[in-house]
């Protein structure tokens, strides 16, 4: 399944908890969770101050969707339900 599929679908999930502010998935966006493609890696971290903070490097763009959730609440709630509506957005793409 290509990048972008991922990236709709877990913008979807997003849309539906936070405001679009609090989270950018196509690089560094101030005062933000940030997703971002760079040498091979998918980075998630926290935006601020012009840098790049908390910073978690992943191989793959399902555990940097997984880690965006992570960044977003530490409810464990929270974070199994957005993750199983992630998995469910992609089954309807595949």
């Amino acid at each position: 399944m290509d990048t972008k599929k991922y990236i709709e679908a877990l913008d979807a999930v997003l849309k539906e908890r936070y405001d679009e502010n609090s989270y950018c998935l196509n690089g560094y966006q101030e005062e933000s969770v940030c997703l971002q493609y760079q040498n091979g890696s998918w980075l998630v971290y926290d935006g601020e101050r012009g840098n790049h903070y908390n910073e978690i490097k992943c191989d793959t763009i399902l555990k940097a969707c997984m880690e965006i959730f992570r960044k977003m609440t530490h409810r464990i709630e929270d974070i199994s339900i957005m993750e199983n509506e992630l998995l469910l957005q992609l089954a309807k793409v595949a």
